[in-house]
């Protein structure tokens, strides 16, 4: 497993300044062992063409170029292109047509081009402005199988990216990109092949439509959370905010509380906080700094503890009359990545997400059910610990009817489950 860089690391302003062909390039030679002949950048390349691959004169305007790394090693099968775009966002169309350009499909158009399967092609984008381009590793998922397109998913950064979120960008270059040993046998290509694939996780500014989709999603960046709320109390000292609050739960309800724990704890809690918090507010306004106060009167030990994880890193905590109890002196919402959150939620149709649930559960709550699918999604081997599993209603009812009527018939217990008689007045 690869040292994992920590937010203080002098790599990370290397990756913040990582912006232009040339440097990319040097940062995947010396980070990430890929072996390209530094000596010899200029010839690196093969430059295209928006023409040559079939790309309209409309969608030619944003492209400013387009070059393939030539390949580092023999047999390579997969195709790594850098593609600059004049554009302030990522154009999804114009990297589709590039890729359309490019795949197996077009192998006919010109027998003179090596030509891919969609998964074996490596876009690395730069876009936005000269002072402030914006970096997107982006790869295209296969989905011929059910007679999808090819789905894009990205990994990206740039300059304003706070040291936590480059660093986790950093982890996943190293963990996934690095070039293997053995790059130039088949066995070894076919396993990186599916270890650079595994990096691209979110689709480009992705929304959902399902609670599947919602799911997935909330759960991926719950586990940022929790890998940043780690690395934060990792770093700060006795005094910092995450740590007090960590020593307080340890001091106050859990004797064997470690970081991880506690780190598992807070992003869990912040995650789906925010998401109850959301579930009630139709109108989509969520702001994370009022988020506990949003969540049903009905829960208040998830309120009450939402609100502390939030003045841990919030910038004020407020009373329930809305106003502040006092100036938040903990990280910002970015460093740990709870924006992010409260952004997807507010992206999220809840509308079309609660049909979708309500169609796969009708009746039930989706505040109290939809964290089977959550936890499922976000740590499997903890929802089978947990016992996390959903009980079909009529079970439910079985179940509760049952213990009814043995208090009525076996304890004598007239109103059942609806006696206010306690065990101690029974015995």
């Amino acid at each position: 497993m690869p040292t994992r860089v920590a937010p203080q690391d002098p790599l990370i302003e290397r990756l913040r300044n990582a912006t232009s062909v040339g440097a990319l390039v040097r940062y995947l030679h010396d980070e990430l062992n890929w072996p390209v002949d530094l000596d010899a950048i200029d010839d690196a390349f093969y430059d295209y063409e928006p023409e040559e691959l079939g790309i309209r004169p409309e969608h030619q305007v944003a492209i400013t170029s387009i070059k393939q790394l030539r390949p580092l090693t023999s047999g390579q099968p997969w195709g790594i292109f850098f593609v600059e775009f004049d554009k302030q966002r990522l154009p999804m169309v114009v990297l589709r047509r590039v890729l359309q350009g490019l795949s197996l499909r077009n192998r006919e158009k010109d027998k003179g081009r090596q030509r891919w399967h969609a998964q074996d092609l490596l876009f690395i984008s730069s876009f936005g402005p000269a002072k402030d381009r914006e970096i997107a590793l982006a790869h295209f998922t296969d989905g011929s199988a059910a007679g999808d397109l090819p789905t894009l998913r990205v990994l990206g950064w740039d300059g304003a990216d706070t040291n936590l979120a480059l660093a986790d960008v950093a982890n996943t270059l190293r963990e996934h990109l690095r070039w293997p040993a053995d790059g130039d046998t088949p066995a070894g290509q076919q396993r990186w092949r599916a270890t650079w694939a595994a990096a691209f996780r979110l689709r480009y500014r992705e929304a959902v439509t399902t609670a599947k989709d919602l799911a997935l999603a909330l759960a991926y960046l719950a586990r940022a959370i929790r890998t940043r709320a780690n690395e934060v109390l990792a770093i700060e000292g006795p005094s910092g905010p995450l740590t007090r609050l960590y020593d307080a739960f340890k001091a106050n309800l859990m004797a064997d509380l470690t970081h991880d724990r506690f780190a598992d704890m807070y992003a869990q809690t912040v995650t789906y906080g925010l998401f109850a918090a959301r579930v009630s507010r139709s109108s989509g306004a969520l702001v994370a700094d009022d988020a506990a106060l949003m969540i049903p009167s009905t829960n208040p030990f998830l309120q009450e503890l939402l609100q502390d994880f939030l003045a841990a890193s919030g910038r004020a905590r407020r009373s329930a009359g809305g106003k502040a109890k006092g100036k938040g002196t903990g990280i910002d919402f970015d460093e740990l990545g709870v924006n992010a959150v409260v952004e997807q939620l507010r992206a999220a149709p809840m509308d079309a997400v609660l049909v979708s649930f309500n169609n796969a559960r009708p009746g039930d709550d989706p505040v109290i059910h939809f964290y089977e699918d959550f936890l499922k999604a976000y740590d499997k081997a903890m929802r089978v610990e947990r016992g996390v599993f959903y009980t079909p209603k009529p079970v439910v009812q079985f179940i509760v009817r049952s213990v009814h009527e043995v208090l009525q018939t076996e304890f004598g217990i007239e109103d059942g489950l609806a006696s206010t008689v306690t065990w101690g007045e029974m015995l």
